[in-house]
């Protein structure tokens, strides 16, 4: 656009600027002059580009508290998730915490030490976990280990603040049992694989599948009646002086993190 259209429309916005104010300071609209009439549109023009410019600004300032807004909102939101989390992990250790307090209310007459499992065999060589309760809270090797649903093992190690415990399904592991619904008595061994067997059982003897182990506390080594298995499979060969039995643990180690120490149980050593 050449020099004469820049000073036109120069000229055209002033006078429109000009009929503006002129009409504002109270002249009549019938005495306006017709060249005011005649820049009206371009003054319209000017005002909507102003405005337009003024939107603009308005939406950018409003994007940019948007955009604060959206990022307190992810951080309020993460905060939520992490308190989501905290409460799931306290009310699974409540529960953990009230089935022990179940077992301790079901089984009275002994004193219990609640203790937190903090390492396991990594090899699976020995099967066993580390505690963190030891000879400064009255730990023996032979104290006995349970958790809510039966037996876990005896400590064998133990040190000033920590002890190991053997597992029941560990291969070297023999607990004196019996059948709970027919009173049958057996040996319940571990095995390699982590399961469990009853041996010595005579070729007489009522089993049925299901059915629950205990601990006979014969031997001295471990409390009468802690559930130890269940009845998997029954093998009764006519060839074989006793029958086969597979039991199948009624504790799961690798789930466990809270246990309860028997802490006045003392093993009977037999001469």
């Amino acid at each position: 656009m050449s020099g004469r259209w820049w000073l036109a429309l120069a000229v055209l916005v002033v006078a429109g600027v000009t009929g503006v104010a002129f009409t504002r300071s109270g002249v009549p609209d019938a005495v306006r002059s017709p060249g005011l009439d005649t820049v009206a549109p371009v003054e319209n023009l000017v005002r909507n580009f102003v405005s337009g410019f003024a939107s603009i600004g308005d939406a950018v300032r409003n994007a940019g508290a948007l955009s604060e807004e959206n990022r307190q909102l992810r951080r309020r939101n993460s905060d939520l998730e992490g308190d989501v989390l905290k409460l799931q992990e306290a009310g699974a250790e409540n529960r953990q915490l009230r089935s022990l307090l179940d077992f301790e209310r079901d089984n009275p007459g002994r004193e219990y030490l609640p203790a937190t499992i903090i390492a396991y065999d990594p090899s699976n060589r020995v099967r066993s976990v580390i505690i963190d309760r030891g000879s400064d809270h009255g730990l023996q090797p032979g104290s006995v280990v349970v958790t809510e649903r039966g037996l876990l093992g005896k400590v064998t190690q133990v040190s000033a603040r920590a002890a190991r415990v053997l597992l029941v399904t560990d291969a070297s592991s023999v607990v004196n049992g019996l059948i709970q619904r027919s009173r049958a008595q057996g040996v319940v061994a571990g095995k390699a694989d982590g399961g469990l067997t009853l041996n010595y059982v005579a070729k007489e003897a009522d089993l049925r599948l299901g059915d629950v182990v205990l601990s006979s506390g014969l031997g001295g080594g471990f409390p009468k009646g802690l559930p130890i298995g269940a009845v998997t499979s029954v093998v009764n060969n006519d060839q074989e002086t006793f029958q086969q039995i597979s039991l199948t643990p009624v504790v799961r180690a690798s789930v466990l993190e809270l246990v309860l120490v028997i802490k006045d149980f003392i093993p009977i050593k037999l001469p």
